[in-house]
């Protein structure tokens, strides 16, 4: 076997990619192999494949600075912004994200840019060769991990901006040696993997620790509190926390776009610009903001003036994050799939909606709090929801949905299974001076995304 040749081309025996497609297919089969073995698709429960991966393409993830975030919420806002804000200082910047909300190539981007088919198909055969010479089982997200860690070395960026997929500890993503980790917050998601508690989810993601290395530490109850920061202590790690260190305050709404005022300990910046009618946006800012002013005070990246700060947050797009298409009718497009999300989503509609007519239109997976989070979303004061089901693997059936929401609300409720007839349907009954939100579900906001684009584009035409 040609052992010097496989350091630099895959083995001649293994069968190579020759096109996104085919990528795509295999991701596809890796998934429903994960289904038969009764492995989660986006979880992680080998770390021996995944280091070993990593030490047979000489441990790409140590060819560059890395950060690390997790989170129940706002996980990939927060990576947005940080990502952003080391583009601003000069940094040549790696984004993995997830999950993706149309193709998978979003997860993994330079720049802002999603990586290329050749660089990608260059990165995944690197990977598939190594499968299918030493038998490495993996799931699609460790694939991805992998393959985007080699993609930023072959780029040669200067950072890596790295979010968790669930959890932290036994997270694909957690082989990394940040130079700062952030935990955004601990709330209830994905319990049958991370615990039915606040105090064991903390424990999984306050696995992102690592020792002497600086922690942002987001908001959350006293009982997962504690164990973030008795970690932090064991391991010597300095942290920031919410509320002390740093915070967000004075944030004001004006239309869809918001702005607020943002400390890290003795340094404010005022007038932050959001892309975003949501307050909770402003805490998001706040930890990459945070996280930037760790790396800057350790001389790893410049520093950046007010106006630079501002700009950069200003250009941040955060799609299917309480994303607002403006038109006849205004549609928001929010992935909100936990009780947390709701509860803030629902804040938020109400606070934009006025007098308008207002139309929810709903999927939700099978396996979360279903209860809660049609409570919190029937008292946003919306006229009417339209229940669909999307993807139909994993949703909840429209009719179960309905039922919930009637226990709470006299609001009118439909179900639609299609997700375009629904959709369409939802458009009609706001009617051109209303509102719609699509939710539930980043997997229903990904696909909804482009119909909501494509109905405003004919109206501006």
């Amino acid at each position: 076997m040609p052992d010097k040749e496989s350091k630099k081309d895959p083995p001649y025996w293994a069968v190579a990619f020759s096109s996104y497609q085919e990528i795509t297919d295999f991701l596809r089969e890796l998934e429903t192999a994960c289904m038969l073995r009764g492995r989660p698709s986006d979880g992680t429960v080998n770390f021996g494949a995944i280091a070993r991966s990593l030490q047979a393409l000489d441990r790409p993830d140590r060819a560059y600075r890395s950060v690390h975030i997790t989170g129940t919420n706002g996980k990939t806002s927060v990576c947005r912004m940080t990502a952003a804000l080391l583009q601003a200082g000069g940094m040549k910047v790696g984004l993995y994200t997830s999950p993706h909300l149309g193709q998978f190539r979003e997860r993994i981007s330079i720049n802002g840019q999603p990586l290329g088919d050749q660089e990608l198909m260059d990165a995944c055969n690197r990977l598939k060769s190594l499968m299918d010479w030493a038998g490495v089982l993996m799931s699609p997200f460790e694939f991805l991990t992998v393959a985007a860690f080699f993609a930023f070395r072959a780029a040669n960026v200067d950072y890596a901006v790295v979010e968790v997929g669930i959890g932290g500890k036994a997270d694909a993503t957690n082989v990394i040696a940040p130079e700062v980790s952030v935990i955004t917050n601990v709330d209830y998601d994905h319990m049958e993997i991370l615990g039915d508690t606040l105090e064991q989810i903390a424990t999984e993601k306050s696995g992102i620790i690592k020792p002497f290395t600086p922690v942002v530490c987001g908001p959350m109850q006293d009982g997962p509190r504690s164990l973030v920061l008795s970690r932090a202590e064991r391991l010597k790690a300095p942290v920031l926390s919410f509320g002390h260190e740093y915070d967000a305050t004075d944030f004001v709404r004006a239309g869809y776009q918001g702005t607020c005022t943002i400390r890290v300990d003795d340094t404010t910046w005022d007038g932050i610009p959001l892309d975003s009618p949501a307050a909770f946006m402003a805490t998001n800012a706040a930890h990459a903001l945070a996280a930037y002013e760790v790396l800057r005070r350790r001389g790893l990246v410049a520093v950046l003036d007010a106006n630079a700060i501002r700009q950069t947050f200003e250009h941040v797009r955060l799609p299917a994050c309480c994303e607002v298409l403006a038109g006849n009718p205004t549609i928001v497009i929010d992935g909100a799939h936990n009780a947390s999300a709701a509860a803030n989503l629902s804040s938020t509609i109400r606070s934009i909606r006025a007098s308008r007519r207002t139309v929810l239109l709903l999927s939700l997976p099978r396996e979360k709090e279903i209860d809660t989070i049609i409570r919190h979303l029937a008292g946003a004061g919306a006229d009417q929801v339209i229940f669909t089901r999307y993807p139909k693997n994993r949703s909840a059936a429209p009719q179960d949905l309905a039922a919930i929401w009637r226990t709470y609300t006299p609001a009118a409720a439909e179900m639609v299974n299609d997700p375009v007839d629904a959709f369409q349907k939802a458009v009609q009954e706001a009617g051109p001076l209303g509102l719609v939100v699509v939710t539930g579900s980043l997997e229903l906001g990904g696909y909804c995304r482009p119909l909501a684009q494509a109905a405003q584009s004919h109206v501006v035409a």
